[in-house]
């Protein structure tokens, strides 16, 4: 989770632990949270994308590479290449997945277990359940028998009985439980929503893999192309070879991406299948058409085993992908999300940074990492931590690409959308799915809590106490795309609320 930064925007990864927050006994006496006031700031996406600009319709990204990003994207979900991460890729799972036999992730489980029980735990380090109660030696007692462990040092190296798909959303946890594990709400970033056990959601169609069960039944550990943890049972078919058959051949016909913040979705006849997030990739089903939208989606058999169903959406909530990545497309999957609440490893089926950025550029066939450390792996990466906090917006201004670049400050990532002027001053503006700011002692939250337009600055005006977002410890960016591609568009510095 995300310490030096308020945002707090990145859940634990599935191999390391969440840290630690700083001591309880340097914070107890403050308010950790206030609400910090967004009036000054201009909402609306067509005032920073123009719809009357000349360069709404032109790519920012060439469709070489759109399709070099598909190509890829498609590998790691379906992919059976030696290399290919996708669950489905016996040689992924055995090489990869499998490094050590099932040794490694029983250790993982372990440590896991660990982390989360609370003996001999110092203060500031207490696992809370939503009851504001320390969780009890009960609790955790019965989490590691359900897990059975001792399963992961049996497994085979690889069955393709094992592959399964996510047919709904379905949360991605560190341990099979529901129950929450929060570290004190009067610690600065802690607290509601930020349950350390979240790990990341796995969308709608998702390949998995099971690597083990819980013995009551009600909980798979999974690999998906994103990350491993634990999910409901009931939410996951397995797949067989026919399926699989299948699901990769429409995959590679084509995908439709969601493009509206969530999509109900309905097979034909008439059965409710799942809500469909944004960035939700599905095969185009055979007989669609601009006249009638018609995709694959999975279900659920008596048997627990995967059936294709068809299903017949709106083109106002999915499109062909790639979608060209012009300013128009950005801006329409903009307005999907934005001023949605922040949701902390996609708690609520909400997203944080990096899922939010995973989201838009999902919909251009581009595959990002699920963290936001490793998305900035997505492009041509410079490291600018070195350099004073005006030395970073500066050559941010200068050389940053609009609507391309991943800008990334220690647990939370923003997508760079290009300059606009404000107190006589040029600076970026950045689109973000953020908690919020912090002061440098750490000792409060002044929360935004979604996904928001924002202007990086050297100063906060509203609370000249609170911390730039580009004076953090970390600062680095990424472009997306070919070095030669520029962008069409730049946000309208003549916004009345800049």
């Amino acid at each position: 989770m995300c310490i030096a930064l308020a945002a707090c925007t990145t859940p634990p990864s599935s191999s390391a632990p969440p840290a630690s927050p700083a001591s309880l006994g340097q914070q107890a006496r403050i308010d950790p949270v206030s609400v910090f006031p967004m009036d000054a700031y201009d909402q609306n996406v067509d005032h920073w994308i123009d719809p009357a600009g000349p360069g709404y319709d032109q790519p920012f990204l060439s469709a070489a590479d759109q399709h070099t990003h598909l190509e890829a994207l498609r590998a790691r979900y379906f992919g059976t290449a030696g290399d290919d991460a996708s669950p489905w890729n016996r040689a992924y799972v055995e090489t990869k997945v499998y490094r050590n036999g099932g040794a490694d992730i029983a250790a993982l489980q372990r440590r896991r277990l660990a982390w989360f029980d609370n003996t001999g735990k110092a203060t500031d380090e207490i696992g809370f359940g939503q009851n504001f109660r320390p969780h009890t030696q009960v609790w955790i007692d019965a989490i590691a028998q359900n897990m059975d462990v001792a399963q992961f040092e049996r497994m085979p190296n690889y069955s393709a009985a094992q592959r399964a798909i996510a047919t709904s959303n379905v949360l991605v946890r560190e341990l099979p439980t529901m129950d929450p594990s929060f570290y004190d709400r009067r610690l600065a970033g802690e607290g509601y929503p930020f349950d350390n056990l979240q790990v990341s959601a796995a969308r709608p169609g998702t390949p998995l893999y099971v690597l083990g069960s819980s013995l009551d039944g009600g909980w798979y550990y999974v690999q998906t192309p994103d990350v491993q943890g634990w999910v409901r049972s009931d939410k996951v078919a397995h797949v067989s070879t026919a399926f699989v058959d299948i699901w990769r051949s429409a995959a590679r016909n084509g995908f439709a991406a969601v493009i509206v913040a969530s999509a109900p979705v309905r097979d034909t006849q008439g059965a409710f299948r799942f809500d469909a997030p944004a960035g939700t990739l599905l095969p185009v089903a055979p007989g669609d058409s601009a006249a009638q939208r018609v995709v694959l989606v999975p279900a659920r058999d008596e048997n627990g085993n995967a059936v294709a169903r068809i299903a017949q959406m709106s083109d106002a909530q999915i499109a062909n992908a790639p979608l060209a990545a012009t300013p128009r497309h950005l801006a329409m999957l903009l307005k999907a999300l934005i001023g949605r609440p922040y949701g902390w490893g996609n708690t609520g089926f909400y997203n944080d940074c990096s899922s939010e950025t995973q989201s838009i550029f999902a919909a251009f066939g581009i595959w990002l990492p699920r963290h936001s450390s490793t998305q900035m792996s997505a492009g041509r990466m410079t490291d600018l931590s070195a350099s004073t906090p005006q030395e970073r917006l500066d050559y941010l201004t200068q050389h940053g690409v609009p609507m391309r670049t991943l800008i990334y400050i220690g647990g939370h990532v923003m997508l760079y959308l290009g300059n606009t002027t404000r107190d006589h001053q040029v600076v970026p503006l950045v689109y973000q799915d953020v908690w919020g700011l912090r002061p440098a002692d750490n000792s409060r939250r002044a929360v935004i809590g979604g996904s928001v337009i924002f202007p990086l600055l050297a100063h906060i005006p509203e609370d000249a106490s609170l911390q730039s977002l580009a004076g953090t410890p970390i600062f680095q960016i990424s472009i997306i795309g070919s070095p030669s591609e520029g962008s069409p568009v730049q946000p309208d510095d003549d916004n009345p609320a800049g």
